[in-house]
């Protein structure tokens, strides 16, 4: 800065106490500081970041304070110099930063955000982008930031043009470079109210030259192209080819449906394409494309995925909001009973949320049937099909989908139809085997409430299932539930029986000496609980700390304290040695616990069976 700008900057900060004096000195020391790093080359971009934020935080506060001087003394005759002191010291860090080190979009964008609220500086701006784009920039953002400011905010199509030019020069298969640039010619083409059309065209057909079957990227620009309404041609070519390039594509038909479905109609005779706002159009020819698509010779898998696309596409509008008019809704209707019929019919629902949809939709549709028509079911177009029977359709096809076994036993059991759900329990347990666990407690709940004595066989059967993830959990719940209905002698005996099973349980020990001490029987129980958590810490004891741990409490809390050391000493015999050091520390935090220097009895019990 010059003398009278340092003097100006100096009068205005003590005049509107921005800055106190030595906050000021420390700020120019800092600038100066900057300064002398930067001609010597030493400057670094973060210093500069840095001391460009400090500014720009500036900038404001004395915007801020110029504006609220202006409000309050209702004047606009206040010296405003300073804005134009501090912008032009921010323009030139800028500039200086921009030519030492590479130049990153992020401080691109902020740069051009700085100049765009700065009027004074937009010239300057588009001059340094000119000098700027004549370099190699590693990031082809810095050319899609520089080319977009010039088109929206300057409406420089030739700059613009031109920065992309020199970005794909350095990066020739950059798609995003080359999207953007399309896009920048498809609003010039609106602009132009069409004028531009062979740019445009020229430049659309360049892109699918180069990227010759690239489905996906032919799909982005006509994403473009649709954005706007005055560029019809160009969507027309557009459309055109992708129905020729990729007939036999399944994304392709997706495309050309969901197009149709937001209006844009593509005739295949004609060729030709035309907007129609009306909604009832879009859907049926969204629907009819897929079904059109449909009758293509696809290969079988490809034409599964667009049966999946076309289910999907039905249910989205059939839950939508356009669904209000009768006439449309009767429609829908009809296509969804069709498409999933269909789907089935051709082993194409591979979906188990497809087969619950349409039990769903089945029973609205004859919820409402049966208010409009007095509880007649309706005899035609197929919609009688019962909801149990598209399950079944489900689970044949899907076999290995919980969430359709748990619906079709759901539903049954919903109707009391006891016979069928345990048929199709028994057959969901056969095919989802170790997975079948939710199957199990369905119908455990529904019988408890029920059929006690189908419940005890359900759970004989569930305890010798020959997976683990199933009787780990039935062997303890059969123990809880015996104990109610049965008593505890019944329930020891199930012990025994349950406990050799293969693999053990741990939980079922567990559950066992829970139900024990709740039990009010003396020295038995004392005897029993003991007997049990001696087996349960030789059969598990080798790797499980935790079942040593509850043994010593239940001695602290029920039993003898000196017995507790004589199991503490065990323990570490049975242990494997890397879990001494724990079981160590576990039992000082017991001991703490518990005070062992207080004991209860200076006897030794003798843990044997009951006689």
């Amino acid at each position: 800065m010059s003398a009278d700008e340092v003097e100006s900057e100096i009068h205005f900060m003590k005049t509107y106490g921005i800055m106190k004096w030595d906050e000021l000195i420390m700020l120019n020391d800092d600038r100066k500081s900057l300064n002398q790093k930067i001609a010597l080359g030493l400057a670094t971009k973060e210093e500069l970041l840095k001391q460009i934020k400090v500014e720009l935080n500036m900038l404001d506060t004395c915007q801020l304070k110029i504006d609220q001087e202006m409000k309050e003394n209702d004047t606009e005759y206040i010296n405003t110099e300073i804005l134009t002191i501090l912008s032009n010291r921010i323009n030139d860090m800028y500039n200086c930063m921009f030519l030492l080190f590479p130049v990153e979009k992020t401080s691109l964008s902020e740069y051009i955000e700085f100049c765009s609220n700065n009027t004074l500086f937009i010239t300057k701006c588009s001059n340094m982008l000119n000098t700027l784009m004549l370099r190699y920039h590693s990031d082809p953002e810095v050319y899609i930031t520089a080319a977009t400011y010039e088109f929206d905010d300057r409406n420089d199509v030739e700059s613009a043009r031109q920065y992309f030019t020199e970005g794909l020069k350095y990066h020739k298969n950059c798609k995003s470079l080359y999207v953007e640039e399309f896009w920048v010619e498809v609003q010039h083409l609106e602009k132009t109210a069409g004028a531009s059309l062979p740019i445009a065209i020229g430049k659309y057909r360049n892109l699918i030259k180069r990227f010759e079957g690239d489905i996906e990227f032919h799909f982005i620009l006509l994403d473009r192209a649709i954005k706007l309404s005055a560029v019809r041609e160009l969507q027309c070519n557009i459309v055109r080819d992708m129905v020729r390039k990729y007939r036999h594509s399944e994304l392709m038909w997706q495309k050309l449906a969901k197009i149709h479905f937001d209006g844009f109609i593509y005739h295949r005779e004609t060729e030709q394409l035309h907007y129609d706002k009306n909604y009832i159009s879009g859907i049926r020819n969204c629907i009819k494309t897929y079904e059109d698509g449909l009758k293509e010779n696809l290969p079988l898998k490809n034409k599964h995925k667009l049966w999946n696309f076309y289910i999907d596409h039905i249910i989205e509008i059939r839950k939508s909001y356009r669904m209000k008019k009768e006439t449309i809704r009767n429609f829908m209707n009809e296509t969804m009973e069709r498409a999933f019929q269909e789907a089935h019919n051709n082993k194409a629902l591979h979906k188990s949320e497809h087969y619950i949809y349409w039990v769903h939709f089945h029973k609205v549709l004859l919820f409402n049937t049966k208010i409009v028509c007095l509880f007649i079911f309706i005899q035609a177009k197929n919609t009688n099909i019962e909801c149990h029977s598209v399950l079944r359709k489900g689970v044949e096809v899907i076999e290995d989908s919980v969430e359709l076994w748990i619906t079709l036993i759901s539903y049954y059991l919903s109707y009391d139809s006891l016979e069928m759900a345990i048929e199709a329990f028994q057959a969901g347990v056969r095919a989802l085997a170790n997975k079948s666990m939710p199957l199990w407690k369905i119908l455990i709940l529904y019988l408890g409430n029920t059929h006690p004595k189908l419940l005890q066989q359900l759970y004989h059967e569930g305890s010798h299932f020959p997976f683990p993830d199933i009787n780990f959990v039935i062997r303890p719940e059969y123990l809880e539930w015996s104990v109610v209905h049965n008593g505890i002698l019944s329930t020891r005996e199930l012990f025994v029986e349950l406990r050799d099973i293969q693999p053990e349980c741990k939980q079922l020990y567990t559950t066992m000496i829970s139900l024990e001490l709740t039990q009010n029987s003396g020295i038995t129980k004392l005897k029993t609980i003991r007997k049990l958590y001696n087996d349960v810490c030789n059969t598990f004891g080798q790797t499980d700390i935790g079942v040593w741990s509850d043994c010593i409490r239940f001695e602290y809390k029920y039993g003898s304290h000196k017995l507790v050391k004589e199991i503490y000493n065990a323990s570490l015999l049975c242990l494997e040695p890397d879990f001494r050091n724990s079981m160590t520390k576990e039992f000082e935090k017991l001991k703490e616990e518990f005070m062992e220097d207080n004991p209860k009895d200076g006897g030794v019990i003798v843990i044997d069976d009951d006689e």
